[in-house]
């Protein structure tokens, strides 16, 4: 880690990832572009704090009670803490396996942002150089991001299939191309408004 990391200057200082105006996004992404060439603990908790922060759920970028995409995943907005608007989960429902698996998927997302908010209160609080207790925490944290993110993506993959064999049966039935316009469904998975590799 370089003396002069600026990623651990800023998190000492109490600042976090924040990505609700283009300002923000661009100072979120100039730290990024300075992350220490060599093995960093701050520049690492300040990617995966950028991941969670970028992070979309499915809920907000599809509806989900009918299978149609919102807008598309590179215009959305990062996910809050705050659950999006409940979606009423009944078996008749097309989708209502996908909608209780994302609600899932959200409420773990939910429990890791608590627990990267614990190592950033550490980072600031105590044992700012005391790294190793810092590794761990980031690792679990990170493993089960990762995980959750695999898990996302398997789900909406099941829901693009599904969303692409509706069409080709509307098409099929009125002989006309779909009401929803041509998806594509090769959008990038994971979808943030910064690039982070973790």
């Amino acid at each position: 880690m370089s003396s002069h990391c600026r990623t651990k200057v800023a998190i000492l200082k109490g600042l976090r990832p924040m990505l609700s105006t283009q300002a923000q996004v661009t100072a979120t992404q100039k730290l990024l572009s300075c992350a220490c060439t060599q093995d960093c603990i701050y520049c690492d908790i300040w990617k995966l704090a950028t991941l969670i922060a970028s992070h979309t759920g499915l809920a907000t970028r599809y509806n989900l009670s009918t299978g149609t995409p919102l807008n598309s995943p590179h215009s959305s907005r990062p996910s809050s803490p705050v659950a999006s608007s409940p979606v009423s989960v009944d078996s008749s429902t097309p989708y209502a396996y996908i909608i209780s698996a994302s609600k899932k998927i959200e409420a773990q997302f939910q429990t890791q942002r608590s627990r990267l908010s614990s190592i950033l209160s550490i980072c600031t609080v105590s044992g700012a150089d005391e790294t190793e207790g810092l590794r761990m925490a980031h690792d679990r944290c990170s493993a089960a991001i990762e995980d959750l993110l695999d898990q996302e993506e398997e789900l909406e993959e099941e829901l693009l299939k599904d969303i692409q064999e509706m069409q080709y049966v509307h098409e099929y039935e009125t002989g006309y191309g779909s009401q929803y316009g041509s998806f594509n469904y090769r959008e990038e998975r994971r979808p943030s408004m910064v690039h982070v590799a973790i």
